[in-house]
């Protein structure tokens, strides 16, 4: 599947936004990551940090806010680059698709476009998800149902300072979640290469996290620990 591809499935859903989990949620053997299930975990929280930060680059009034949303665009496609050199651009999903088939019109083609039938499903009915790392997910991740969520929660916000909040908010968490995983993948993972390519992605991604606790900070929010 190509990673494209995998956003469809993400976001692909029934008007209850039925998502299918993925594999991502079955124990992994002797502790360590298989391959499918790191590219898969990877890539669907790579994409929701990109598309959340596309959003924001264009809506947001904060210069600090869209700087950072530039930068994280800019790790996300950099980082989907390694690994498509690694993988030949495929992506073995754990366990299948990630959702029911068929496109949502325009995905594939502008990544940040979000079916009106979702948004509208979801946008209001988030409120415990945003802010509760990991609730109902599995491994303390956030499942596809609740990134298709947050993400349609803020394509349905209007720019100001309740959506620079809520955005820096999903963007932690997103990022904690993708230091799991690619922490997880750098100690024990099962294709030296991917290691590599993990490993490398760490500092970045802590940087990132300091970036955002410092805004959320600056906002007047808690910074999530």
């Amino acid at each position: 599947m190509h990673r494209r591809d995998v956003l469809v499935s993400m976001l692909s859903a029934t008007a209850a936004l039925a998502v299918t989990r993925t594999a991502v949620a079955q124990p992994t053997p002797a502790g360590a990551m298989p391959t499918p299930v790191y590219l898969a975990m990877a890539t669907r929280g790579g994409l929701f940090l990109e598309n959340t930060a596309r959003d924001a680059f264009a809506k947001t009034g904060n210069p600090r806010v869209k700087r950072f949303a530039r930068a994280e665009v800019n790790e996300q496609v950099n980082l989907a680059n390694k690994i498509d050199a690694v993988t030949g651009g495929s992506v073995p999903v754990a366990g299948g698709p990630g959702g029911p088939g068929g496109l949502v019109g325009g995905l594939v083609t502008a990544p940040l476009a979000v079916a009106g039938g979702v948004a509208g499903a979801a946008v209001g009915t988030v409120g415990g998800v945003l802010g509760a790392p990991g609730a109902g997910g599995p491994g303390g991740m956030t499942s596809d149902e609740q990134k298709a969520q947050i993400l349609a929660q803020i394509s349905g916000l209007q720019g100001g300072p309740q959506y620079d909040a809520t955005f820096v908010s999903a963007s932690l968490q997103g990022h904690r979640e993708a230091l799991t995983i690619h922490g997880s993948y750098a100690q024990s993972g099962e294709d030296p290469a991917l290691r590599r390519v993990a490993r490398g992605a760490i500092p970045l991604i802590q940087l990132h996290i300091s970036q955002l606790s410092q805004m959320q900070r600056m906002m007047g929010g808690a910074a999530e620990g």
